[in-house]
């Protein structure tokens, strides 16, 4: 039985947590493993696997497509981002990733409804995140969705902040610890979901992170566009940049 946390965020994107901070809190909580799921890169799970230590670290993305995200499990080659949904699994398939969904069900994070799920060929959802509001309601929903699409279920923290890594994951039913005997159990569905709930300040700052680029888009001036085109929220979270500095 292993206990890994299936959706974590480093400094690559918007996180504020470097790639050590997050194994070593991974270790600090008794985890066997993370998925790294960085926006627009997989540089940082690159760095985790060099890093692992005793970890299991298996590499992937959250990406962003025409219509909606999917973590990308067990890929270690960037998709790029705003493909149609169907493109970006086919290219998870073909370097032998999962394709998840991410917090279903929840209003402004979640696109796909459960006829469009239907149509794709998807691997998994995540029932559980541990930065979802009204996390007891939401889980219901998400098992009782993913038990009627006959879907393997997976939980992850969707860490932002180091203190939250661990803090949701998914226990897998696997006595190997390879990776692809890992991804090969989850997508037999031979799991089951463990933690809590982040605290709530960790769940305002991500919220409130949302917001912020929300209003970045919006309002902040138009000579930014092609920026923002190119790398939207990497460009967003930079420190020095004026809009959060001010």
């Amino acid at each position: 039985m292993l206990k890994i946390d299936m959706h974590v965020h480093t400094w690559y994107s918007d996180s504020k947590a470097s790639v050590i901070e997050a194994l070593r809190e991974a270790e600090r909580k008794g985890l066997d493993g993370l998925a790294i799921t960085d926006h627009w890169t997989v540089k940082g799970a690159i760095e985790a696997m060099k890093k692992r230590g005793r970890l299991i670290i298996i590499p992937g993305q959250e990406v962003e497509t025409s219509h909606g995200e999917i973590l990308a499990l067990g890929i270690k080659n960037k998709i790029e981002d705003k493909l149609p949904i169907g493109e970006a699994i086919e290219a998870i398939h073909a370097q032998g990733g999962l394709a998840v969904v991410p917090h279903p069900t929840i209003p402004l994070f979640s696109v796909l409804n459960e006829e469009e799920m239907k149509t794709l060929p998807l691997d998994g959802i995540e029932v559980f995140s541990a930065i979802t509001p009204i996390p007891g309601y939401f889980l219901k929903k998400n098992v009782k969705l993913a038990r009627k699409l006959r879907l393997s279920m997976v939980a992850g923290s969707d860490s932002h902040y180091a203190e939250t890594v661990g803090d949701a994951y998914t226990i897998i039913y696997c006595k190997s610890r390879k990776m692809d005997e890992v991804l090969r159990a989850v997508k037999l569905g031979q799991t089951s979901i463990g933690g809590k709930p982040s605290d709530l300040i960790f769940k305002w700052k991500t919220a409130k992170d949302v917001i912020l680029h929300i209003a970045y888009d919006l309002f902040v001036d138009r000579k930014f566009s092609e920026i923002r085109r190119r790398k939207p929220l990497r460009f967003f979270f930079r420190k020095e940049h004026s809009f959060l500095s001010s």
